[in-house]
């Protein structure tokens, strides 16, 4: 009985070891996992400039998606060009004749690193 306590112990150890260390993360409209950081500095980028009239629900209408860098972003630094960032985008609303603008968010520092203008 003594040993059967001890191997499950260490068996619910492992499982709880297992499971925190899951990257599986709050995933948004299906798509990347959506980073909270990122929304928010994105979204005080938005309001800084004043992009956000179009926008409905603010962060809650956030989507978060993983994309490479290329000729259709407004970079703050060229060096960006090319890299893997996170691309947050705000839904506006449908009568609009302009969107909030894409903003894309380097991952490891949570900094803006450029924006896509909306449609």
């Amino acid at each position: 009985m003594r040993r059967f306590v001890s191997v499950s112990g260490w068996m619910m150890i492992a499982v709880l070891l297992l499971v925190g260390c899951d990257e599986e993360q709050r995933v948004v409209n299906g798509n990347e996992p959506a980073d909270d950081e990122a929304i928010a500095v994105a979204w005080a980028y938005v309001t800084a400039r004043n992009w956000e009239e179009p926008a409905i629900n603010a962060g809650g209408s956030a989507e978060v998606q993983r994309v490479t860098v290329d000729h259709g972003y407004e970079l703050l630094d060229d060096t960006y060009f090319g890299s893997e960032v996170l691309a947050v985008s705000f839904a506006s609303e449908p009568d609009s004749v302009v969107g909030v603008p894409t903003i894309s968010v380097e991952p490891e520092s949570d900094t803006v690193v450029g924006y896509m203008p909306g449609e």
